[in-house]
């Protein structure tokens, strides 16, 4: 969740999709096998796999193939991660640039402390310890130490209308495995008018819940996204909350 649907391309979410819709799973999920086991410490070949299975963004489903609107579909897999870990709460990890006024002078930038500023035109504020990776200066994903929770978000140029776009979306993500749609329908974030979509699916015998937003503001389009193992439910929510709560477009 490229945020509206354009040319046609497999990106590292496994789905092909298309530039502005959510993004898939397929090869994402081959991408996943030479992942190194995010959080380190002993696990069994059982959890290697769950916590490799998670990094994507927009329809969780391994639709192999499936055509996407864009949308990041949240399939874990993915590579090329950095083990980074994000600043401590009350630090910026980028310096703010200055926000010309109507008058022409200039202002700082108004952050929620400890903001990340990312190539892709937003800042946001992500959990401390978790594992970095960028996949493109648009589209950062954060996954949990112990790979049970990923948030993505992610930006790219509106293209038609954000509905009809996660509509396509949708559509393509039902071929994955174990697929249900909860909702997808129409919302408002911070009076924008904005989509929702909520799933659940399974990677390699792992249940997954997804929940992705997605708006458009200043001609682009914006996505903020998480999925998680439904036995961390209470936490995945309340920090998905949190991420949302300090999105900022730049």
């Amino acid at each position: 969740m490229d945020s509206g649907p354009g040319a046609v391309t497999r990106d590292s979410r496994g789905l092909s999709g298309r530039e502005g819709a959510p993004t898939s799973l397929a090869r994402a999920a081959a991408e996943t096998e030479r992942r190194p086991v995010p959080g380190g410490g002993s696990a069994t070949p059982a959890d290697r796999t769950r916590r490799r299975s998670v990094v994507a963004a927009a329809a969780g489903v391994v639709a192999v193939g499936a055509v996407v609107a864009g949308i990041l579909v949240f399939v874990p897999g993915g590579e090329g991660r950095e083990a980074v870990d994000t600043p401590p709460s009350g630090t910026a990890s980028t310096a703010t640039t200055p926000a010309p006024t109507v008058q022409g002078t200039s202002r700082p930038r108004s952050l929620p402390p400890g903001a990340r500023v990312e190539a892709g035109g937003f800042a946001w504020v992500t959990p401390t310890g978790w594992q970095r990776d960028v996949k493109t200066g648009a589209e950062v994903h954060y996954t949990s130490p112990d790979g049970t929770q990923e948030l993505v978000a992610k930006s790219s140029l509106a293209r038609g209308d954000l509905m009809d776009t996660w509509e396509t979306s949708e559509h393509n993500a039902r071929q994955g495995q174990d697929y249900v749609k909860i909702r997808l329908e129409e919302t408002t974030f911070r009076g924008r008018p904005a989509v929702v979509w909520e799933y659940t699916f399974t990677l390699r015998g792992t249940p997954w819940h997804a929940r992705l937003l997605g708006f458009d503001e200043r001609g682009r389009s914006y996505q903020i996204n998480t999925w998680y193992q439904p036995g961390v439910e209470g936490d995945a929510l309340r920090t998905y909350e949190r991420v949302k709560d300090g999105f900022t477009v730049l």
